[in-house]
């Protein structure tokens, strides 16, 4: 009486399990029909974007994480995916940074740890304008003009601090297993920065203030809003050169949809920037309203020796921490010889999943011992039950294991086998909300619970 009571159950819920395995990876993403469909449609995702010549922090890795996390999930579904980084590589800034190499750079320094050293002195050249040295300013404004003029000198500097960044970058995105369909940065929009100006001339809507700076005005609400675009020397102005680069993208791509993945603080930039853009004809109501996806900043991120720490010291803390746990753990069933390579792995996955099962928008501690534990929600966790279900696999047929998963009651009862199975139905309804929401905590939560 109770077999076939547990038969009746296992096979009220078979074809649930039978659809999970005939769609196989394509499970939770829609029908091929509606795949084809969304094949039809493009969606731009900018992400990571770091400025040339600084070290990736938290800000960029999150960033990087969301992004392609994004970009994979409209893939999943079907659309046709632009995956963009936008690298800071212009403005006054580099001007500062220059004028910094020229006072502190070390070829040596430079060639050991290239990021950190451009960082160090761009820290020092700060700490004098801190205290009052007013000539910095002077001289980085003087040579961002150079650049903006073509001086090979400023233009030849500017290149080989560039060169470097990239590699260095290069190497991070590749530890990151990150990779995206284009390469774009700011430079390339200098010159069309003047186009944009010659635009807004056209429609009436550039204007000069007292001081000589050209901006532009756009209406939210009862709200009239000033932007400014055009520096009172001439020079062009970050703003400028996005308005520029979306310009471009609007006819290089003709997407649907353009996410912007970037830290919450940006707020007002993007405000601005769909502002602008909507007061030009040919752009208005072209813009997705979700264009800026933001996120909230991270909190706690040290070392064990309490250094602010960049991303090469977050994968490395990482790798260290698990290859610690490795040896030191009797369950371990990694050889020796393998033990770098998974711990790398574990403790980029670690990072990841703690990164994506937090809301967009709130701020979070992170936490090294939560990250890397193997006993709770995370991404170890997640990799270890991966490698069980995976040993189980290789030494039982399907059959085998959805008849004990019902019939052996001390593995698993029938309601335990009827939750399971209805928890694995909700994962389509979960892949369309992080869909609608753009908020991958609801599938990693999903993965927790399941």
């Amino acid at each position: 009486m109770k077999l076939t009571y547990c038969l009746r159950k296992f096979l009220s819920q078979h074809h649930v399990v039978r659809h999970i395995r005939k769609c196989g990876p394509s499970y939770g993403f829609g029908d091929e029909s509606n795949r084809l469909e969304n094949a039809k449609h493009k969606v731009v995702v900018e992400y990571s974007s770091p400025n040339i010549a600084k070290p990736f922090h938290m800000g960029h890795l999150r960033s990087t994480i969301l992004g392609n996390f994004l970009a994979t999930l409209y893939e999943r579904l079907g659309w046709n995916v632009i995956r963009l980084n936008y690298l800071g590589d212009w403005g006054t800034q580099f001007g500062v940074l220059a004028v910094a190499f020229k006072k502190y750079g070390d070829e040596e320094k430079l060639k050991e740890n290239p990021l950190q050293h451009l960082f160090d002195i761009y820290v020092n050249i700060n700490k004098e304008k801190s205290l009052g040295n007013k000539e910095i300013d002077k001289a980085a404004l003087e040579m961002f003009k150079r650049m903006e003029s073509g001086d090979p000198e400023a233009l030849s500097m500017w290149q080989r601090l560039k060169d470097i960044s990239l590699q260095e970058y290069d190497k991070m995105y590749e530890r990151l297993g990150v990779k995206f369909t284009e390469q774009h940065s700011e430079s390339m929009y200098k010159d069309a920065g003047v186009s944009v100006i010659d635009r807004l001339k056209k429609e009436g809507l550039f204007q000069k203030d007292d001081m000589g700076k050209g901006y532009v005005e756009f209406k939210t609400g009862a709200k009239t809003i000033p932007v400014v675009v055009l520096k009172s020397d001439g020079t062009s102005l970050y703003i400028t050169r996005e308005i520029a680069a979306l310009t471009d993208r609007f006819e290089r791509y003709r997407f649907e949809k353009i996410h912007y993945v970037v830290e919450n603080g940006q707020h007002l930039h993007f405000e601005h920037m769909y502002g602008v853009i909507n007061t030009l004809p040919e752009y208005r109501d072209r813009l997705n309203a979700d264009l800026h996806v933001k996120f909230g900043r991270v909190e706690g991120m040290s070392t064990r020796q309490g250094n602010v720490v960049f991303l090469k010291d977050i994968l490395d803390e990482a790798r260290n921490r698990m290859t610690q746990t490795l040896k030191t753990k009797s369950t371990t069933r990694v050889g020796p010889g393998e033990i770098a390579g998974t711990a790398e792995e574990l403790g980029r996955s670690a990072i990841f999943a703690q990164d994506l099962s937090q809301q967009r928008l709130k701020p979070y501690a992170f936490d090294w011992d939560r990250v890397l534990n193997f006993n709770q929600d995370s991404g170890v966790f997640l990799q270890y039950c991966h490698s069980r279900l995976c040993s189980i696999e290789r030494m039982n047929s399907e059959v085998a294991i959805l008849e004990e998963m019902v019939l052996e009651d001390e593995h698993y009862s029938v309601q335990q086998a009827a939750d399971l199975i209805n928890h694995l139905q909700e994962y389509e309804q979960a892949v369309e909300r992080s869909f609608s929401t753009l908020e991958p905590y609801v599938i990693v939560r999903y993965l927790y619970a399941l």
